[in-house]
């Protein structure tokens, strides 16, 4: 795993703190569908605190004092004090390097979920950053990175991408030609999957641990997924009528796993860094194809007529179906998806998407939060920012252990195999892949996927019915137009 190394130093969010002037609004963030990181940093001294370790040594520079902020819109005017030693320590640590190269450094919430792509579109322009950096959730990274209001990263000798920390489906993903514009230096969240209840796999006649051996045997496959489907769909009072379905899923879900899987995407990137419309690939073609099969084999409890976009949360939870195509985070607590009451976390497991036949590896993806610098700082004031940055996420001496950063899960769930078999894949550096789309500034990936079942059409005609539109945004993201 690439990021084992530091995963410790990583899992935490970047909050430290300080006596900092807050630039730009300083609100709550309210119906964000994207949680914050789930373990906040340790920043407030802790009474009889450990010793710091050992500094990293980085070249010496004197950055005069000078307080930066990383803008985002969760975290707290206050940062909350230390909750374990592993928080003490990097406390310890940054406050050993602030000292040492005379800066402070805090994240801090300067917009609400709702408004921060104006609030970084709006004060970039302006010249006024609300932030020295931003990090931002990925979907809003397109409209100020078609404006070119992020700074190229490339050019900070500060910053070496060659280091582990720096997670590389983000670079990859804000690399264009040679210059990168984005970058991350956590861990990513677990993305998309299957969430199934164990209990109705036992009310099939089914050992409830089946996806997780199916999965660790390599057999977690369409196929193998598909003849599943059939076993738990079920009419448990001989009325004709299905009483059980196989799975309930939201539309989009259902396909972003089942593209991914494949280990492509609806969008992909060329040699160059310019964007591609791959929803012709083969790959993905297949992909929407099986998702409908499943559909018309009737494996798919359909939508109830009138009901809310999200009326699959509270089938999966009632046991009106045993799998949901899903996120991790839909399981915050334990067991409840999205919170809600209802479904005991014994009951339930998640695992990665099914697999084509055939292919070896199993693919999911991941969409994080992405870090950035405006692009109106000159190049002594970027320097500084890059500088500090880079000693602020230096990973702790002797933080090391490779799994420290699934510990933050283990709360999610009442199974360890979820944790220790299922999770593992999301930042072992090859089984996932970061949403293109995130890239596209105005394109709605609902234009497709929420079409799912297709009304009786084929996929590749729905593609059809989009495909100009689609183009055109991608032709304008590549500043073809």
């Amino acid at each position: 795993m690439r990021m084992k190394k530091y995963a410790a130093a990583l899992l935490t969010a970047t909050t430290v703190i300080g006596s900092l002037a807050a630039c730009g609004k300083d609100k709550p963030a309210k119906n964000d569908p994207t949680p914050a990181p789930a373990t906040p940093a340790a920043n407030t001294p802790a009474p009889d605190g450990p010793t710091a370790p050992v500094a990293t040594p980085f070249p010496d520079r004197d950055l005069k004092g000078q307080a930066f902020i990383i803008g985002d819109h969760w975290s707290p005017e206050t940062p909350a004090a230390p909750a374990n030693t592993t928080q003490e320590e990097q406390q310890a640590y940054r406050e050993a390097n602030f000292k040492k190269y005379n800066f402070r450094m805090q994240s801090k919430g300067v917009s609400s979920w709702d408004d921060m792509t104006n609030t970084c579109v709006d004060t970039i322009v302006a010249g006024t950053p609300a932030a020295d950096m931003f990090e931002l959730d990925y979907r809003f990274v397109a409209k100020p990175m078609s404006q070119g209001l992020f700074y190229d990263l490339a050019t900070l000798k500060e910053l070496d991408f060659s280091e582990e920390k720096f997670l590389p489906a983000v670079t990859n993903l804000m690399k264009k030609g040679n210059a990168i514009y984005g970058m991350r230096t956590q861990v990513s969240e677990p993305r998309g999957g299957v969430i199934f209840n164990k209990a109705l796999f036992k009310a099939a006649g089914l050992s409830p641990d089946l996806p997780y051996d199916m999965q660790k045997k390599g057999e977690w496959t369409w196929n193998n997924f598909k003849d599943l489907c059939a076993k738990l769909t079920r009419d448990t009072n001989n009325d004709g009528v299905t009483d059980v379905y196989a799975t309930v899923s939201q539309g989009g879900e259902t396909l972003q796993c089942l593209v991914a899987s494949t280990g492509e995407d609806f969008f992909a990137k060329d040699a160059n860094g310019d964007l591609i419309n791959n929803c012709r690939s083969q790959k993905v073609v297949d992909a929407m194809n099986f998702a409908q099969e499943l559909y018309n084999l009737g494996y798919e409890c359909p939508q109830p007529a009138d009901s809310n976009w999200d009326y699959f949360f509270n089938l999966f939870q009632t046991g009106k179906a045993a799998m949901t195509f899903g996120q991790e985070y839909m399981l915050q607590p334990v067991g409840q998806p999205y919170g809600q009451e209802g479904m005991p976390g014994e009951d339930i497991g998640f695992v990665l998407p099914p697999k084509p036949d055939g292919q070896a590896q199993y693919y999911s993806y991941v969409c994080d939060n992405i870090t950035i610098i405006p692009s109106c700082f000159d190049a002594a004031k970027a320097s500084d920012i890059a500088f500090a940055y880079n000693v602020y996420t230096a990973p702790v001496p002797g933080q090391d252990d490779p799994d420290a950063w699934l510990d933050q899960y283990k709360n999610h769930f009442n199974d360890k195999r979820a944790v220790e078999e299922t999770l593992p894949y999301f930042n072992d550096g090859k089984s996932t892949q970061f949403l293109v789309s995130t890239l596209i500034a105005g394109l709605n990936v609902g234009d497709l996927v929420w079409q799912y079942p297709f009304a009786g059409k084929k996929p590749s005609d729905v593609v059809d019915t989009i495909w100009d539109n689609w183009q055109a945004q991608i032709d304008a993201a590549n500043g073809k137009q």
